[in-house]
């Protein structure tokens, strides 16, 4: 076993360029995990919303679904450094192999390699993960958004003990998922197989036809010897495009999941109560003039559910204007009498017809008079009047009557039963409305809520800062993931240009020009970036439908925005067209003459 640690030893020392980038992958991957786990104890500390809220136990729940897929997706792509050491390694391993070492102990040489790499990488890694958090978070801190989340309090960094040997756990568990491959492949090596590493690769697909052009005859061929390395790259980059894709997806369906910028109304106060079901029309009317150049409008506000129709809920929504609101709207009053309430169908905010939902929608939630529809209008409500945003399985019905019609009718409420009044106001700045009406309701012995969704609303910057926090994590979470995957590509291609520096001389020498192997490597680099995409993009579709459809009940396709598709596909072709200018820096150096002298 002295053996093989001092044979591993010397091979990392020799390997260099591709020690050094295999070193990279692996730093950045402790980076990434190191980050994504302290990042996010860190604001379920400081934010304390481990049982906030539905959206804080969606949001964790994410978090840890992104976590497993980041940590297949972190030891796929710094597999590819493990598989190129055991190339370049391959005849020392049979010479090792010849003269008596076991497959064990060849298992054991890039295991150990592995180790090596991780006890210093793996450090660093969290390390330099720790350092980027807290610059991150004090960048963060400085926006009012996120000083509205936190009530004034910064986003603390916690970093614990046990949360550090948990972030350190998961990287290594990277290390050996992306080591133990190669690992079996050096144990299975035969010694003539390693002695002579043709015997390994012999070209397939021979019964496909072959390109008209040479050059890329060469670039196919060169492909087909190589099936390992090119399966490497472009694993790597489609892993890169699937965790890209998701992570912005990602990032929207949070985003939407949380967003209060669709809320139909921008200000509204919403009262309930029981005092005898009596109508605090008084009251009401000093809430709405409580600032005299910004009206509001009073309504009184039925609801009704019913069944399901086309896989969907059903709810009416029964209001009652003032009526010189109403006759606004409508343009005529309503004349209700003894028994029945006239109503207007408001086709503007409906989402079905009263004809269409049936006979259930003409009985009034409370005992006594039938409705009656006496019309329809497609004039908006006044000052804005929605209800709540329309969920994907609702449809909504809203009638509208007057308040002598409602009166008119004769209907009687029990005691006890509750009634709820909404004030709207169209408003852009609601913090004034806010201070006017809130001495008045505090009064009133009723219950109230105030619904701020204006710029300067407290929700609303509470909004600004979730997205600023949701857009930096995965904002940095992709750009760590794309540069894991630059330096995994860029050490699977320095070390290839190296190992076929025999070939390219002898096409060199054979009367092949710099532009036709230009061109060549041109060909290599787009055959693997567009297999990249083509794994990566299905991946990642598939992974941004577990998280919005499976875990969050969001359609996929409100949250796949074109950025989110794009952007995968530019990351893609960027590190591909790196690889081909590190790959054409490479050949300018290259000797003809100590490419054919150099050994197999």
């Amino acid at each position: 076993m002295k053996a093989i640690w001092s044979v591993t030893v010397r091979q990392l020392l020799r390997g260099k360029a591709s020690t050094g980038f295999a070193f990279l992958s692996v730093l950045l991957s402790a980076v990434l995990l190191s980050a994504v786990l302290l990042g996010g104890d860190s604001l379920v500390y400081t934010l304390n919303v481990k049982y906030y809220s539905e959206f804080a136990l969606v949001a964790m729940a994410a978090v840890k679904l992104l976590l497993c897929v980041l940590l297949a997706g972190t030891a796929l792509m710094i597999r590819g450094g493990f598989w190129l050491s055991l190339e370049r390694r391959t005849r020392m391993l049979g010479q090792l192999a010849s003269v008596g070492a076991t497959p064990a102990q060849l298992r054991a040489s890039v295991l150990l390699e592995a180790a090596l790499l991780g006890v210093v990488a793996i450090s660093l890694g969290m390390l330099v993960a720790v350092l980027g958090l807290q610059v991150g978070l004090f960048a963060m801190n400085q926006t009012q958004g996120i000083q509205t989340i936190t009530n004034g309090q910064d986003i603390q960094l916690i970093v614990q003990a046990d949360r550090l040997a948990a972030a350190a756990l998961w990287c290594t568990l990277a290390l050996l998922l992306a080591a133990w491959g190669p690992a079996r492949r050096a144990a299975r090596l035969s010694p003539m197989q390693a002695m002579r590493p043709q015997l390994q690769n012999v070209p397939k697909q021979k019964g496909k036809a072959a390109p008209a052009s040479a050059v890329r005859l060469l670039a196919k061929r060169a492909r087909q010897r190589a099936p390992g390395r090119y399966r490497v790259l472009s694993l790597g980059l489609g892993m890169s495009a699937a965790l890209i894709l998701m992570a912005f997806t990602f990032n929207q369906a949070m985003v939407r999941y949380y967003d209060v910028s669709h809320a139909p109304f921008p200000y509204r106060i919403y009262i309930w109560g029981d005092q005898d079901a009596e109508y605090p029309g008084e009251m009401l009317q000093q809430v709405a003039g409580a600032v005299p150049d910004k009206p509001g409008t009073v309504t009184e506000l039925f609801e009704q559910y019913h069944g399901l129709q086309e896989d969907k809920m059903i709810n009416t929504f029964q209001i009652v204007l003032e009526d010189a609101d109403f006759e606004a709207w409508y343009g005529q009053p309503l004349t209700g009498e003894e028994g029945s309430i006239p109503v207007v169908w408001a086709r503007a905010i409906s989402d079905i017809s009263p004809e269409k939902l049936g006979e259930e929608t003409l009985l009034w939630k409370f005992s006594g008079p039938q409705i009656v529809v006496s019309g329809s209008s497609d004039s908006p409500l006044p000052n804005g009047i929605k209800q709540d945003a329309q969920e994907e399985n609702r449809l909504v019905l809203v009638l509208v009557t007057s308040r002598s019609a409602f009166e008119a009718s004769g209907i009687s409420f029990g005691k006890g039963e509750i009634r709820s009044y909404t004030v709207y106001w169209d408003v852009r700045d609601g913090q004034e409305i806010t201070r006017a009406v809130e001495p008045i309701l505090d009064q009133c012995g009723l219950g109230y809520m105030i619904q701020d969704f204006t710029p300067t609303g407290h929700t609303y910057l509470i909004g600004n800062g979730v997205r600023i926090l949701l857009t930096v994590f995965c904002g940095g979470f992709a750009a760590v993931v794309l540069l894991t995957s630059t330096a995994n590509i860029l050490s699977t291609v320095s070390s290839g240009m190296l190992q076929r520096r025999r070939e390219l001389s002898m096409l060199l020498s054979a009367g092949m020009s710099r532009r036709q192997m230009t061109r060549m490597l041109a060909w290599e680099c787009l055959g693997y970036g567009v297999r990249g995409l083509l794994w990566g993009i299905p991946a990642g579709l598939l992974l941004a439908w577990l998280v919005t459809e499976v875990l969050m009940t969001l359609p996929l396709s409100s949250s796949l925005s074109p950025a989110a598709l794009l952007t995968p596909v530019v990351c893609v072709g960027a590190v591909s067209a790196l690889a081909l200018l590190v790959s054409l820096r490479m050949l300018r150096r290259f000797s003809i003459l100590e490419g054919l002298a150099q050994r197999d």
